[in-house]
């Protein structure tokens, strides 16, 4: 039974335990050049790494994401912790594309069964009369545990370039199994329940009323993935070796600025109807990817940085409008095969662009391949945001202004 006066603290503790799980993931991205120039690891390798780590996380996530419901949220997500844990033990043995992937791979597990389980203790923790802070943690708790993650190793590498890589994951997995203790000791919110092996089989089903809009809807949000992955996987490189930036921060950076652009433009037009706030947020989105290629054309670091704010914002809106737009049109108890629907169509868009975008530049090179990339991005948010106002115009509910 969980005291009131100890709400507060174990609101915190799981809080923070999500957002490390999300820390650890964003630690690998502005150590990329560092790989590259000490041990030759290839853009396809990292590219590579960016999707082994989408899709264990992708199966945890549609196979697990329900499964706290039935054992308890602390049984999924204290394993969760010390599978991150783990993940961080083994990126410090890099050396070579193998441990690289590994880790990534357990990465990424650790993250989808973060997802599901650190994501409802947090919900149920929450205050009752404060439910607000709970959405805001769920909603943005990854893409800023990434952004802190990459800010903070890019800061380390740049300060001790030699221990920096093995030291920046050890000081991760010591604070995943401090938050793995403090998570055990917490009361349990759910009460246990039959039907966890059932629970593992994932639900992918659009419901019919969503169904008009979902194909045109998701290719807004797999353009935000793709570009997403681009900057995890491609921006620190770009940054050492097109942008004429010598110091790894600047990579971290880059990576940084995209993902706390996103939740915090998501919050702020929280007020916006979820069709403009979709449709606008492709067109903000479109611009930055647009000022990325100038950005690239040009070799100039500040206007990549410029372009990255503006891509950021439109990310976050967009995706929260779409995300609204698929749940309007998803009745009570459907929404769970809604999101996993998304996110498997999303996930996969991000995983197969950057396997390609990998091989692609070992072929034309790296600035090349981004502009490339970032113009599919562009025709797949014309196309997308266009569709979406036609089919909620025509075979949606409540038109485009819902």
């Amino acid at each position: 039974m969980l005291r009131p006066r100890s709400r507060p603290l174990a609101f915190a503790t799981a809080s923070v335990s999500f957002v490390l799980v999300s820390v650890a993931a964003g630690v690998p991205a502005p150590l990329y050049v560092v790989y590259q120039r000490s041990y030759g690891i290839s853009t396809v390798a990292l590219t590579g790494a960016f999707a082994v780590y989408i899709l264990p996380l992708l199966v945890a996530l549609l196979c697990c994401g329900s499964l706290s419901d039935h054992l308890g949220r602390r049984r999924v997500a204290v394993p969760a912790l010390v599978v991150g844990a783990l993940a961080c033990l083994v990126l410090t043995t890099v050396d070579s594309t193998a441990p690289l992937i590994a880790g990534r791979a357990l990465q990424g597990a650790a993250v989808g069964l973060s997802l599901g389980a650190l994501g409802a203790f947090v919900v149920d923790l929450a205050p009752p009369s404060r439910p607000g802070p709970a959405g805001a943690i769920t909603s943005g708790a990854p893409p800023a545990g990434i952004a802190i993650g990459a800010l903070a190793s890019g800061a380390a590498v740049q300060v001790a370039p030699v221990g920096a890589p093995v030291w920046s994951f050890v000081v991760v997995a010591a604070l995943l199994v401090v938050a793995a203790v403090a998570l055990a000791l917490l009361p349990e919110t759910a009460v246990r329940r039959p039907g966890a092996l059932r629970s593992l089989r994932p639900v992918v089903r659009v419901p019919d009323a969503a169904k008009p809009v979902f194909a045109m809807v998701c290719l807004v949000v797999a353009a935000t993935y793709v570009l997403g992955g681009f900057t995890q996987a491609l921006a620190p490189s770009l940054a050492a070796f097109v942008l004429g930036r010598d110091d790894l921060f600047s990579g971290a950076l880059a990576v940084a600025v995209y993902h706390l652009a996103g939740p915090v433009a998501g919050l702020l037009a929280g007020r916006l109807p979820a069709g403009r706030a979709l449709t606008g947020g492709a067109a903000v989105l479109a611009a930055g990817a647009v000022g990325f290629v100038a950005a690239i054309a040009a070799g100039s670091f500040a206007a990549y940085m410029a372009a990255a704010v503006v891509a950021g914002a439109g990310f976050g809106v967009a995706f929260a409008g779409a995300m609204r737009v698929l749940l309007a049109r998803s009745p009570e108890g459907a929404h769970a095969g809604t999101l996993a629907a998304v996110y498997l169509y999303c996930y996969l868009s991000a995983a197969v662009a950057s396997l390609v975008a990998g091989a692609a530049v070992e072929v034309w090179g790296l600035a090349p391949v981004a502009s490339v990339l970032c113009g599919v991005v562009v025709v797949m948010l014309a196309a997308g945001a266009t569709g979406s106002v036609l089919r909620m115009r025509t075979g949606g509910r409540g038109g485009v202004a819902d």
